[in-house]
């Protein structure tokens, strides 16, 4: 049997130690493209690097500034899991 192994990529403020989210990288890729393409760019560059492509087996953890930037906090569907704790 083939066991599934998500991946995860995070914001850059993660590491800061504030409070944010796991979301499915679907409606990460989602939320980027609803927005203007410079504001776009902007938000990507604050996330670790993926290939759209593999976005369904991405989980993207976002702080919640990022995540209301995006328009990420609207959607409650988009949300995989909550955050781990290490």
């Amino acid at each position: 049997m083939n066991k599934q192994v998500l991946r995860e990529r995070e914001c850059i403020h993660r590491d800061e130690g504030v409070e944010g989210a796991f979301y499915n990288g679907v409606f990460y890729v989602q939320a980027l493209q609803r927005l203007p393409v410079d504001a776009a760019v902007q938000v990507a560059s604050k996330v670790s690097p993926f290939f759209w492509a593999d976005a369904p087996l991405i989980l993207v953890w976002v702080c919640h500034d990022c995540a209301a930037e995006i328009g990420l906090t609207d959607t409650p569907r988009a949300i995989a899991r909550g955050s781990r704790h290490a």
